[in-house]
């Protein structure tokens, strides 16, 4: 393949990122014919009020193996994908949800799990930590379904036009350090693991923070804006390769037309 004869794909795979209210779901919603894996029961309250007169199908899921049912087949070709975007809504819940499917092959339940406590001579009462086996199990699933989604999208003429990650973050402090007693505050994806939100983020050109501003101060007029970045904000690393704006107010707005505006008008980064 040569890069000369390519023609760019102006559809998007992304991921939004930000804390909770923060509008991910809202912004996911607006893309074009939508399919929800709804990891974290939100449908379809938040739907019918941002959206009320919008089709939007989605589904729960009791097990990780439930979302490998549904995404392989399409994957595999032996269905047609029939929606545009496909929304994984959230990593962090899908994330809980690997852990209790591991749980569950293992046959270990919340109450043999709090029974297993660690000997007097390891700290006596406290809980014996979550072992390997389930940490990889998180990252080798994500990792799946991110390969899987991105090989969905990138077959040209065919369903899904755009796939969208949400994640929430946390924010996290660094031990002072000793010689300068400086602490580096950091936000990461919320995840059982350590590994998947280190792994996640370079999984995607399009990594999107998303947050509110208030505006008005204390008045009676005070206004909360969304908003969404696509360059590192402080704490939060973001990123495009399309020409979009630093930051875009999408307050009640539909955020998948905006964005299809600038990259319509602007395209991609020479």
């Amino acid at each position: 393949m040569n890069t000369l004869n390519a023609k760019p794909n102006f559809n998007i795979f992304a991921l939004f990122k930000g804390m909770s209210g923060s509008g991910k779901s809202v912004g996911a919603l607006s893309f074009p014919k939508p399919y929800v894996f709804d990891f974290d029961h939100k449908m379809p309250n938040i739907a019918i009020k941002h959206f009320r007169n919008k089709e939007i199908e989605y589904d729960t899921f009791e097990s990780s193996g439930d979302v490998y049912d549904k995404l392989y087949p399409w994957l595999s070709g032996e269905k047609e994908c029939p929606y545009e975007t496909l929304i994984f809504d959230s990593i962090t819940a899908l994330s809980r949800l690997i852990m209790n499917t591991t749980a569950e092959i293992k046959g270990e339940t919340i109450k043999t799990l709090l029974e297993r406590k660690v000997d007097k001579k390891r700290g006596g009462s406290m809980i014996e930590p979550l072992g390997y086996d389930y940490y990889n199990s998180e990252v080798r699933f994500i990792d799946w379904i991110l390969s899987a989604s991105k090989v969905l999208w990138s077959r040209s003429n065919k369903f899904p036009n755009n796939i969208i990650f949400t994640a929430h973050v946390l924010e996290v402090k660094s031990k002072p350090n000793i010689e300068t007693k400086v602490t580096t505050v950091t936000r990461s994806i919320m995840a059982l693991g350590n590994k998947a939100p280190a792994m996640i983020p370079g999984e995607f050109d399009e990594l999107y923070v998303f947050g509110t501003q208030e505006v008005g101060g204390l008045s009676n007029e005070s206004e909360t804006k969304h908003v969404m970045f696509t360059q590192t904000t402080g704490e939060d690393d973001a990123k495009t390769a399309f020409n979009l704006s630093r930051m875009t107010d999408f307050t009640n707005k539909n955020l998948y037309d905006l964005l299809k505006a600038q990259i319509a008008g602007g395209e991609m980064f020479a």
